[in-house]
């Protein structure tokens, strides 16, 4: 794909914009992580409520971030009681009462067994039949600390030792640094993100983000209001079908320049490997956009294959009921600087409370891998998650997809609801629908289905507590029916259970 230059120099002025920035913040190098329904829905309820102001649609999310939205919360607009507990829980959590103390060390066990459904989303819980694994964890003022490992049968991939979710971060001002394996998610979908997602194993990655999302005090910037960025370079796999070990670039930038409105940019690179040449004059051509083959680079000299666009999330645009309408739309390719051939995603949220502190949360979420699928250009077949240089494994790690979950060529139609109750449990119901790989019958590259099929699931779960630890529970059944073949109809479902050492 050709590169996006005009999102390149949007986030190059966002990198020197941070440099100009940075204010000194409370010293906390602790992260939540990615899959975290609970946090991630009491969040948005207090964003829509505008309790908070914080940017939530790219995770991990650094602890101190929450901390510092709680410390400029506005609780006297919490007028039920659906708000008012996931503000209590979100305390607990951000303070460190809910699950141990905030500084100190810390350990827990997993086990999980099952089988995974074919399409994940931002929850889903195993990847393997059968995981056992444990922690370590140090969280200081100015460092966190935290290895992660996990045994697991029968690997997709053939890793059946995985350190996923292990990290090393230190605080400095109003930056982290980290060296980390954590999965992230960018954008608002439930059911996937079309550039970065958790549909793939986690690469190993050296990353700086912001802290603090807290506005610029000059005045001709405050009005972006809060606001977060990383950047990151991940190392990829050795053994590819197209570029050995070839490095991965990630940059995002979200901000919330009014309450109820949250935009996000974002922009992902491979480039380097074995293969390829790796220097500061490709590293130069890979920011300015130099990769355009037969206008700016050479099919010798390109350097690498990247994707960008951007994503949104507004509640309640017309009049004050309780509703949201969130996008992301991210090219595959170039016009006149701007992103061309998109991908794109198109969701609605709504929510009710309840008198006695539930909260019914529900969605409905359109999403198409196709490029430019519903223009009058259009549609492009296989043309996502591939590129000249990057035509093999593509933008894939480990035999998954980075994007979104349904690979290319797909459309999807999702709907789900989640009840939380006061105490934190949660109940979870998702039904699923979808055309995978709409035009190819010898898709090889596809990692879902190398022929068109039809897919439908429906799937329910659970997460609380039990036996002193952190339960979770899904159940479902899916069918699958490729072209000319016969439907196969297959439960599927994943039990996990985690406990907290000394708390």
């Amino acid at each position: 794909m050709a590169s996006i230059r005009l999102a390149g120099a949007a986030l190059g002025l966002s990198v020197l914009a941070t440099l100009l920035g940075t204010t000194s913040a409370r010293a906390d190098a602790a992260w939540f992580e990615s899959g975290d329904v609970l946090l991630r829905n009491d969040l948005m309820l207090l964003n829509d409520a505008q309790i908070i102001r914080l940017p939530i649609t790219q995770w991990p999310i650094p602890r101190a971030a929450v901390r510092y939205a709680l410390a400029n919360a506005k609780p006297h607009l919490a007028t039920n009681a659906a708000v008012s507990q996931a503000l209590d829980r979100v305390r607990a959590r951000a303070l460190g009462l809910a699950q141990g103390t905030p500084s100190g060390f810390r350990s827990e066990a997993y086990v999980g067994a099952g089988e995974a459904g074919l399409l994940r989303d931002f929850d889903t819980a195993g990847r393997e039949s059968a995981e056992l694994g444990a922690r370590a964890g140090y969280d200081a003022d100015h460092v966190a600390v935290q290895v992660a490992v996990t045994a697991v049968a029968s690997p997709a991939d053939d890793r059946t030792l995985r350190a996923d979710g292990s990290h090393v971060t230190f605080a400095l001002g109003n930056w982290l640094l980290s060296a980390n394996t954590l999965e992230r998610w960018w954008g608002p979908g439930h059911t996937g993100s079309l550039i970065l997602s958790n549909n793939a194993r986690p690469m190993p990655t050296l990353m700086v983000e912001r802290a603090e999302a807290r506005p610029f005090d000059s005045s001709l910037l405050h009005w972006l209001g809060p606001w977060r960025f990383t950047f990151g370079v991940a190392r990829m796999e050795t053994n590819r079908d197209d570029i050995d070990s070839p490095l991965f670039m990630s940059w995002r930038v979200v901000i919330m320049p009014f309450d109820r409105i949250e935009l996000g940019f974002s922009r992902t690179a491979q480039f380097c490997g074995k293969q390829l040449e790796c220097n500061l004059d490709t590293f130069g051509n890979l920011i300015a956009g130099n990769d355009n083959v037969g206008i700016d680079a050479t099919a010798a000299n390109e350097p690498g294959n990247q994707m960008a666009g951007f994503d949104i999330r507004w509640a309640s645009p017309i009049g004050n009921l309780p509703y949201a309408i969130y996008s992301q739309m991210i090219g595959e390719d170039e016009s006149s600087y701007l992103p061309a051939k998109y991908l794109e995603q198109f969701g609605i949220e709504t929510w009710k409370p309840y008198a006695d502190g539930a909260i019914l949360q529900g969605f409905a979420e359109y999403t198409s891998t196709t490029c430019s699928a519903n223009t009058s250009g259009g549609p492009y077949y296989n043309c996502a998650y591939n590129q000249g240089r990057f035509n093999g494994d593509g933008y894939r790690y480990r035999g998954r997809v980075i994007g979104y979950t349904s690979d290319r060529d797909a459309e999807n139609y999702a709907l789900g609801a989640t009840l939380t109750r006061p105490d934190g449990t949660v109940w979870f119901a998702t039904a699923r629908t979808s055309r995978l790989n709409r035009d190819d019958f010898n898709d090889v590259r596809n990692t879902v289905s190398s022929v068109p099929a039809d897919y439908d699931s429906i799937e329910l779960g659970w997460r609380g507590r039990l036996s002193g630890g952190e339960v979770g529970v899904n159940l479902g059944v899916e069918a699958l029916e490729p072209a000319g073949g016969a439907r196969s109809i297959d439960p599927f479902g994943f039990v996990s259970w985690r406990y907290r050492f000394g708390h």
